[in-house]
């Protein structure tokens, strides 16, 4: 794609500008623009449509698939990959982790599905969600009392390695003491890694973890993270920018659910005023 750039318009600009801008070599711009013309211009077109349509999430696996059963196209998974890999395009939608035998630490599920908590601190349950923008995947980890479904820590990062968890938690001590408090999670790598299991142990914390591939476990970070979505993210009428504007969204989104946003299960009031109420009666 950025090859086809630079021959639209290298009659008006130098090449070698060009190329700069986009980032590729010479040689290389210059061998894709003298190689003959390929069989496979018209494949490459749906492949790029099917990609852009997808609003970039698309793999070659998804691409695959969705030429055969919209063009009845059997095409090779390498040859899409191949094409896409020339045509500089690729998945944004978030990669797995590897996990590697011996490393999870997995803990008993000491929550159990009780939501509830007699106080402030006594129960969190935390969680991860994924926030794609026009430039990259975005990552939110937030952490929620049960006591009023308040978010007390939230971190955001373009990175999802352990620090995004590690990051969070070291925001909630610095607001708790979170001595005998249960924090609950799934039994995903951010949460079962030794830096962020060792990080709780030395805070006192007991560690709660949902059965495996069981997400009603963790029923109220999931269901946050849906209000928070659908208050959000979906009602935008255009892709977010980058990472600067999901730290906004969230800022101004976590202020009005934790100080505005009424809750029937809290009798129709905010967390925050919740809170109040309780701790001061």
């Amino acid at each position: 794609m950025k090859y086809r750039a630079i021959m639209n318009i290298e009659l008006e600009h130098p090449i070698w500008l060009l190329c700069e801008i986009a980032q590729v070599r010479r040689s290389s711009y210059y061998r894709y623009k003298n190689k003959p013309v390929k069989k496979d211009t018209e494949l490459e077109e749906k492949i790029i449509q099917i990609y852009n349509k997808s609003n970039k999430r698309a793999g070659y696996r998804t691409i695959t698939l969705l030429l055969k059963n919209n063009y009845n196209l059997i095409v090779n998974h390498k040859k899409v990959y191949r094409i896409m890999k020339e045509n500089n395009i690729s998945s944004i939608v978030r990669k797995k982790f590897r996990k590697h035998k011996g490393e999870a630490e997995i803990r008993e599920n000491l929550l159990n599905r009780d939501f509830t908590a007699s106080k402030p601190g006594e129960k969190f349950v935390t969680d991860i969600t994924y926030i794609p923008t026009q430039r990259t995947m975005t990552y939110l980890c937030t952490i929620i009392d049960l006591f009023n479904n308040e978010p007390v820590a939230w971190n955001i990062s373009d990175s999802q390695d352990k620090s995004l968890s590690i990051d969070t938690i070291k925001k909630l001590s610095q607001k708790f003491d979170l001595t005998d408090s249960i924090i609950h999670s799934d039994q995903g790598v951010h949460y079962t890694n030794h830096d962020y299991v060792e990080l709780l142990s030395k805070l006192k914390v007991k560690q709660s973890m949902s059965r495996k591939g069981n997400c009603w476990d963790n029923a109220k970070a999931e269901s946050f993270f849906s209000h928070y979505k659908c208050e959000t993210i979906y009602l935008m009428s255009k892709k977010i920018k980058d990472l600067n504007d999901v730290r906004q969204i969230t800022e101004e989104y976590m202020d009005y659910y934790i100080n505005y946003r009424p809750q029937k299960k809290l009798g129709g009031v905010p967390p925050s005023l919740y809170k109040k109420i309780c701790t001061t009666a």
